[in-house]
């Protein structure tokens, strides 16, 4: 798979379209090296995120981040509960003033669970009949709320089964999902923070150590499980990202750059054979309300470079938007304008978090010209003659498979025009067309 990979690297760049889509913005932490790894928008404008210790250290940060104009200023805050033997294992927020966090346990002597806050961070109550503390093997891990009423909170397994509880009173009473509602769990099986999706209006999946997916479509009452191509979605070398459309639609990019495909929800996966452009493995989104149009931080797989890529076509084809992103952990969208991505803090006024300053809809325009319909390359393979034929046809260029340019022709707004490649070596080249608007696709022929 990596080594087409690698050659559509090489010219799938954005170059064409000389812009910024990223801009990088102070959260406020005030310790350096503070990344971001959760990002939780309630709407356009109002945002929260939660921080960690990026600089290898291990510490724990109970500590979180709010912007009331899309992400362009934060205003941070501790996360108190009284005990710094908690870590902060995922955070909800429902509004400016409203949000619940999941706490899990770093010591035998507390107990893990689920606080609420109403005063916008300003003070924490924790909600005690979501008490995970069942057994001594009792550990939190995510809490998601989808309104200020109805919520779920999941933890790994004790007492024999996974202890999973949900609310319909914004937890003032949380009652725990009985055992008959759950797959059994594997041995040593587990889940993790913060690996969770949510899609459409009721479903939510976990995932665990296991590479399984835990899947409620009724917002937590009753569960399915579901064995991934992934063998561990917490592993630093083995493990995926995934995210979902809506409920049956969803995408999983594993560390070692393989993608897949589902179309049931995460009952089966579809490995994509041989995806074109810059592929990312850090973590991956769909933009709500644009269908098969991704985001994705990480590295690439070249040569571990961190930055960005989109797709527009579902993961068929990935496009380096060409900055640099220094964090992997976090990236996620509101609509077509408001997206984020974690970064890490360089000081309270430098740096933090990356803030989307372009639209989904500019790239939208350009598909037509970038899809395999309207761009077409024949015969392909080729002993020599290629016609290329598409809508205002400005620049071809064409690269061999060690990245070296051997064509470079400019055009004046044509649907048609001849590339002749009689006199190169038989091999695969990648051959890239522009038209006069700015928009790239890139083919991948082979000459016989």
């Amino acid at each position: 798979m990596k080594k087409l990979l690698l050659l559509s690297v090489l010219v799938t760049g954005l170059s064409a379209q000389a812009q910024e889509f990223w801009g990088e913005r102070a959260t406020g932490f005030t310790t350096a090296s503070t990344g971001v790894n959760e990002i939780r928008y309630v709407d356009g404008n109002v945002v929260w995120v939660t921080g960690y210790d990026g600089s290898g250290g291990g510490a724990q940060f109970r500590v979180f981040s709010k912007s009331g104009d899309g992400g362009e200023t934060w205003t941070p805050g501790p996360i108190t509960l009284g005990s710094t033997d908690l870590g902060i294992g995922s955070l909800s927020p429902v509004s400016s003033s409203v949000a619940w966090v999941a706490a899990f346990p770093n010591a035998t002597t507390v107990q893990g669970g689920i606080w609420k806050t109403e005063n916008g961070g300003t003070s924490w109550t924790k909600q005690p009949s979501a008490s995970f503390n069942t057994g001594t093997d009792s550990f939190t891990n995510i809490v998601y709320f989808w309104d200020s009423n109805v919520g779920v909170s999941a933890g790994d397994p004790a007492s024999g089964y996974f202890e999973i509880y949900t609310t319909l009173n914004g937890g003032a009473n949380w009652t725990r999902v009985p055992s008959s509602n759950i797959p059994a769990p594997l041995d040593g099986e587990y889940g993790y923070t913060r690996i969770f999706e949510v899609a459409g209006t009721n479903t939510i999946w976990l995932g665990t150590n296991k590479g399984r997916l835990l899947r409620s479509s009724d917002r937590g009452v009753t569960w399915s499980i579901w064995q991934t191509p992934n063998t561990d979605f917490g592993d630093a070398d083995l493990g995926a990202s995934f995210t979902f459309q809506n409920e049956t639609e969803g995408l999983m990019i594993g560390k070692d750059f393989t993608q897949y495909t589902t179309s049931n929800g995460g009952q089966t996966w579809s490995e994509a054979q041989f995806p074109d452009g810059t592929i990312r493995n850090g973590d991956v989104t769909y933009v709500p309300g644009y269908p098969n149009f991704l985001i994705s931080i990480g590295e690439d797989a070249l040569d571990g470079v961190r930055g960005s890529s989109y797709s527009s076509d579902n993961g068929a084809s990935w496009v380096d938007l060409g900055e640099p992103i220094d964090a992997v952990s976090a990236v996620e969208f509101f609509d077509a304008t408001h997206g984020l991505a974690s970064g890490f803090t360089a000081s309270a006024a430098e740096g933090g978090i990356y803030k989307w300053l372009s639209d989904v809809n500019e790239f939208l325009a350009t598909v037509d010209f970038q899809s395999t319909k309207a761009i077409t390359a024949s015969p392909n393979p080729t002993t020599g003659i290629l016609e290329i034929a598409g809508k205002n046809i400005a620049n071809v260029t064409a690269f061999d498979i060690l990245g070296k340019q051997v064509v470079n022709t400019n055009y004046t707004a044509m649907d048609k025009v001849t590339l002749n490649l009689s006199a190169f070596n038989s091999g695969i080249y990648m051959v890239k067309v522009s038209n006069n608007a700015g928009a790239v696709s890139t083919i991948k022929v082979v000459k016989q």
